[in-house]
């Protein structure tokens, strides 16, 4: 049996047991997320704090704009907008308005190749805000990047594995993939997870992790992802018991977000999500980030080439340049470009005050399990 104590989210990373937990954002990477961070009240004591807000969100226009012109370390490619699945809260579901649509191999290999003479190369992620494998190019697109020094990254809900589509990725040279289940069991992982079929998921993971130890590779580093639900909290032992059995590299349990697009009727028919352990939950109180450093450190290209200002601008309300005219990075690297990922980086779009991720107190933990003991023991 695994014992699991409620983690200490004022603590940045434990070890224990030649086991190691993060508690971290992984898959976006953002080290310099929480620039500063300070109490938001409407007490006295809150003056003071507003006022260091409004003079480092005003001091941040003074920044240069070559410094948001520098290639990102993340580049989100939004090989679609469209989702096979109908998560309650989820904004593909219900809240976006732009046009569905695939992104094309052509265009794909017109971004890669600008980075060709390029030193520094981002890494590519395959996945924004729909789900990546109803792309029939998918492993084709790995393939080129992963042959152009890219380090690539899909996350995936499973439900269109197949064991052909498995070994193109892992063939492709894929570097890490989070394959998804909310839970572990039927009412637990379907019950957010609407049109999805836990079984069938379960045996699409099993098949891709018996595939990569059949080929005998060492890519892609495999993350089992699922969310802190009121459902999954209690069963988190059984979920690491398992992926510690298939193969997993490691096990990332993800707060959940009612999100900031959702309206008040929405947020309480599906509050019963929320986690009963409030360790487990991502907002624990009311501070917020000054500045953030997401639109310095990663930049999207939506199915259609427009860039993005990040990944929390799922419908594109920053309109920016088209990357198919003038090439990926010189639309990046223009002048309208990199003052929106100024005013991204001080926080003055509508939609930067409402970000549930550059506000939360936790996003989630990571567990090692290649360094894990045997039976594994998760003590944070």
């Amino acid at each position: 049996m695994l014992a699991v104590s409620w983690p200490d989210w004022g603590t940045t990373m434990a070890t224990t047991s030649g086991q190691t937990i993060e508690h971290s954002e992984p898959t976006q990477g953002v080290t310099e997320l929480d620039l500063a961070r300070t109490q938001v009240s409407g007490s006295w004591k809150a003056k003071p704090a507003q006022l260091a807000i409004a003079v480092a969100r005003w001091g941040a226009n003074y920044i240069p704009l070559a410094i948001f012109k520098q290639i990102p370390r993340q580049l989100i490619i939004d090989v679609t907008n469209s989702c096979n699945l109908r998560c309650p809260v989820c904004p593909v579901t219900f809240a976006m308005t732009r046009p569905r649509g695939l992104m094309s191999f052509e265009l794909f290999r017109l971004i890669i190749d600008d980075f060709i003479a390029e030193e520094r190369k981002p890494e590519i992620f395959f996945n924004f805000s729909g789900e990546p494998t109803l792309n029939k190019h998918l492993a084709e697109m790995i393939t080129y990047a992963s042959k152009n020094g890219h380090s690539t990254f899909v996350s995936t809900n499973a439900t269109r594995l197949g064991p052909e589509l498995a070994e193109r990725m892992i063939d492709a040279g894929l570097s890490r993939i989070a394959l998804c289940l909310d839970g572990f069991s039927k009412s637990a992982h379907e019950g957010y997870r609407i049109n999805s079929d836990f079984d069938a998921v379960k045996a699409n993971i099993e098949m891709f992790l018996a595939t990569r130890r059949r080929l005998g590779a060492k890519n892609p580093i495999t993350v089992l992802q699922t969310l802190l639900t009121s459902y999954s909290e209690v069963q988190i032992g059984d979920i690491l018991k398992w992926a510690k059995e298939c193969g997993f590299d490691r096990v990332r349990f993800k707060t959940f977000s009612l999100g900031s697009h959702t309206s008040t009727e929405m947020r309480a028919a599906n509050s019963h999500f929320l986690p009963e352990s409030r360790a487990f939950r991502r907002h624990a109180d009311a501070r917020e980030s000054i500045l953030c450093s997401i639109p310095r450190s990663q930049t999207v290209v939506f199915w259609n080439g427009d860039l993005g200002l990040c990944c929390i601008d799922y419908d594109q309300v920053i309109q920016l340049p088209n990357v198919k005219k003038t090439g990926f990075l010189s639309a990046f690297r223009s002048d309208e470009a990199a003052r929106a990922r100024r005013c991204g980086f001080a926080k003055q779009f509508k939609i930067c005050q409402s970000c549930s991720y550059s506000n939360a107190d936790k996003l989630g933990f990571i567990v090692d399990l290649r360094s894990v003991c045997n039976p594994p023991l998760l003590r944070i």
